[in-house]
């Protein structure tokens, strides 16, 4: 395919908890005035399915941040490899979830859970392959970093939409994709350049939260070392947007560091239907929020 000749903007490929969707607008409408898609970068340090980043590959946007202006993280090995893939070799990868996407049995999905494949394009089809057919689209490892998530018994997973991995391997040219900690990915951030964190929330109530994402939890402990992060963050001139669940303990954790506005969201991704309500979240900025900004009609917290 001419990638040349894509015009859909790109959207995200994954089924991802957490995921932003609903919440791009809102979050780009919030972004500082004085951020300069052409003179500053973004950065997502926590990129998981990418939503927001992807949003901002449309060039129809005000705020369309090129992809040498893009630097995304993501402590998830096999996520990276898959963007990495996409970059840089989408027509090979396109070509194995072709292959992929002719068997989506049980057996065929056991199979491709147990291989273990080196190359960042195998990697990243059978990353996708798993996404597609898991139960509830979940990414959890074990204590050995294997993915141990069960069938989802779909009867007809779209596991291959050509035209949209196209259209995110334009938004990703130029782009620095990196794997590892969180604050290695922020080092490079200055003055004017907006950063955008979501990382794992802090679970609603202590049985709220499924296992492992990567080999390693992001536990209490770490959401204050994120609040240290943002601190350094303000006090080198960095703009910054954090997305987390509204919970008492969040707001004792991020509230001296950012203003924290309370949104409702929908749950896309539970194991139980009757689950999926409407639940509040917390937005935070570092920054005054704009006239125009979507937070502004939103309460307050503290």
């Amino acid at each position: 395919m001419n990638t040349e000749k894509i015009s859909v903007p790109p959207q995200p490929f994954l089924r991802w908890a957490g995921g932003k969707r609903k919440l791009v607008e809102s979050l780009i409408r919030s972004f500082p005035s004085s951020f300069s898609n052409s003179k500053n970068d973004f950065y997502e340090p926590f990129v998981g399915g990418g939503a927001l980043m992807l949003a901002l590959g449309d060039k129809s946007l005000p705020v369309y941040v090129s992809g040498n202006r893009l630097l995304i993280n993501d402590s998830n090995p096999d996520l990276v490899a898959t963007y990495f893939a996409i970059r840089d070799d989408a027509q090979t990868l396109i070509k194995k979830l072709e292959v992929l996407a002719r068997d989506v049995s049980k057996k065929a999905f056991l199979r491709v859970r147990a291989d273990q494949p080196r190359d960042d394009v195998s990697r990243a089809a059978r990353f996708i392959y798993l996404n597609k057919t898991c139960f509830n689209g979940l990414w959890r490892v074990n204590s050995k970093g294997k993915f141990n998530v069960p069938w989802g018994q779909l009867k007809n997973p779209k596991i291959l939409d050509s035209e949209n991995l196209w259209a995110v391997h334009t938004r990703l040219q130029g782009a620095h994709i990196s794997t590892g900690p969180y604050q290695s990915a922020l080092e490079s951030a200055r003055k004017g350049d907006l950063v955008y964190l979501d990382p794992p929330y802090i679970p609603l109530s202590a049985s709220s939260s499924f296992s492992k994402y990567a080999k390693e939890d992001f536990g209490i402990l770490d959401q204050y070392a994120l609040a240290g992060v943002i601190d350094g963050l303000t006090s080198r001139g960095v703009y910054v947007i954090l997305s987390n669940s509204d919970t008492p303990l969040t707001r004792k954790i991020f509230g001296d560091s950012l203003a924290l506005h309370q949104i409702s969201v929908q749950r896309t991704i539970s194991a139980r239907a009757s689950s999926r309500k409407p639940v509040n979240e917390v937005i935070g900025t570092n920054f005054p929020t704009a006239s125009s900004s979507h937070l502004r009609n939103l309460k307050i917290v503290s």
